[in-house]
């Protein structure tokens, strides 16, 4: 028999215990990247770029994925992500230059994916998420699982403080450790995917019978909502938190180490803050949602006149948490927009929709700091992610407080006293569920 590091039944363990290998090595690239290329004699546009085409290569291959995740066994597609990484990460170990190390950075999305995210093969993680958790509360699947992430993430930032004191004579040193680090854990991301057997996945619903897979206009009107509100978080993102470690450096001369420091609390406390969300009933994740909106809006409206690095990472710390820890209630908003059978679908929409203008963010960050404007790009963060933050609102409203869609708008189908969708029947309790 097969020997296998989980049970069957703890397929959700899998899932986050890849988020978790993997946001031990984003935290650090994230934390180490930039400034480390500022050592290496990049300057800021030419790194803005480089995230730009990374998350423009991304934005390319989310839309596939997902169209692939609802046809395709969503488990192998991420074995098909982690073999990426390796492959990426073993290019720049046989070539060690600079040329090669951008190549890698566009393969692996090394410095700019976060949360432990598998990048453009987040929607098979989802679509596995969401048929998973199709009976539990979906913001509670979702929200543990980015937890796991965060903490991940915080080891690698707090690791990055720490490998200075290596005092390494050259920035490509760093790198070629990143590097190896992303070889290591895409080999154990793909050994413990590979131990779950496939036939262990959930399966996807049966359509009901004369369903076609068109989307009703209910489904679309979700859909646009959330293509709007991540297209305006996306830029958000992009503006503000992908060069965040390069403003630290020029705002308060900060060196590696102060910044990896501030950057693993930041997605330590969010971790914690992303696990309590998992804990939330599912009445109260509005208020909580709301609450931590309006505390990333004032955290990263007053970072820009920070008098102290200190006070820079306190408000900063607001701003991750309200943008990273709430991820789970995005994605579950994402999946419980559509049927069962199409969440796959959403899911590739929602990350492809996030990195939209986030491909332009680091790039025009860039420029803002070339002309010496160092506040503009967290300012119009701020603007961005209140128009986002309407756009949720509504989306909620639609997909939770009211989930019981007609089927006589899905084509071909009428309304069937039996159906069940991914909006389900709504319970009696879900009539309190009230901002």
């Amino acid at each position: 028999m097969k020997q296998q590091f989980f049970p069957p039944a703890s397929l959700l363990r899998v899932i986050s215990f890849n988020r978790f290998v993997r946001g031990i090595l984003q935290g650090f690239m994230l934390a180490r990247f930039l400034p480390d290329a500022h050592r290496l004699g990049w300057s800021m546009a030419f790194a803005g770029i480089l995230l730009s085409a990374s998350l423009l290569t991304d934005f390319c291959l989310t839309l596939l994925i997902g169209h692939q995740s609802d046809r395709r066994s969503p488990a192998v597609l991420l074995m098909a992500g982690e073999s990426c990484s390796l492959g990426a990460g073993l290019l720049f170990l046989l070539f060690p230059d600079p040329f090669f190390l951008g190549l890698a950075i566009l393969m692996a999305g090394a410095g700019q994916r976060s949360n432990g995210s598998p990048g453009p093969w987040a929607p098979a993680e989802q679509a596995i998420l969401s048929r998973y958790g199709s009976r539990k509360n979906p913001f509670s699947v979702f929200s543990h699982n980015t937890s796991w992430g965060l903490w991940g993430m915080g080891a690698g930032a707090a690791f990055g403080a720490m490998h200075l004191w290596q005092a390494p004579s050259h920035p490509l040193e760093t790198f070629r450790f990143a590097m190896s680090g992303l070889v290591a854990t895409s080999l154990l991301n793909l050994a413990v995917l590979s131990s779950h057997r496939r036939e262990d996945l959930p399966s996807m619903p049966a359509p009901v019978q004369g369903e076609t897979g068109f989307l009703s206009v209910r489904e679309k009107t979700n859909l646009t909502a959330m293509v709007f509100s991540n297209i305006f978080y996306g830029l958000s993102i992009g503006l503000a938190d992908a060069m965040i470690a390069y403003w630290f450096v020029l705002k308060f001369k900060a060196t590696p180490d102060h910044i990896s420091f501030l950057l693993a609390l930041s997605f330590l406390f969010s971790g914690v803050v992303a696990w309590f969300l998992g804990q939330v009933k599912k009445k109260r994740v509005a208020t909580v949602y709301v609450f931590l909106q309006m505390a990333g809006l004032a955290g990263m409206a007053f970072l820009p006149s920070s008098a102290t690095i200190v006070a820079a990472g306190s408000l900063y710390t607001l701003r991750m948490a309200s943008v990273r820890a709430t991820g789970g209630i995005r994605q579950a908003l994402a999946t419980q927009s559509v049927r069962p059978e199409r969440s796959g679908w959403a899911a590739g929409l929602h990350f492809a929709s996030l990195h939209l203008l986030q491909v332009a963010g680091p790039a025009l960050t860039g420029y803002f700091w070339e002309k010496h404007r160092t506040g503009a790009p967290l300012l119009l963060a701020v603007a961005c992610m209140a128009a986002s933050f309407l756009f949720t609102i509504f989306l909620y409203a639609r997909t939770v407080l009211k989930r019981t869609p007609s089927t006589g708008d899905i084509p071909g189908v009428q309304n069937h006293p039996h159906r069940v969708t991914s909006f389900e029947t709504r319970r009696s309790e879900d009539a309190s569920h009230r901002f």
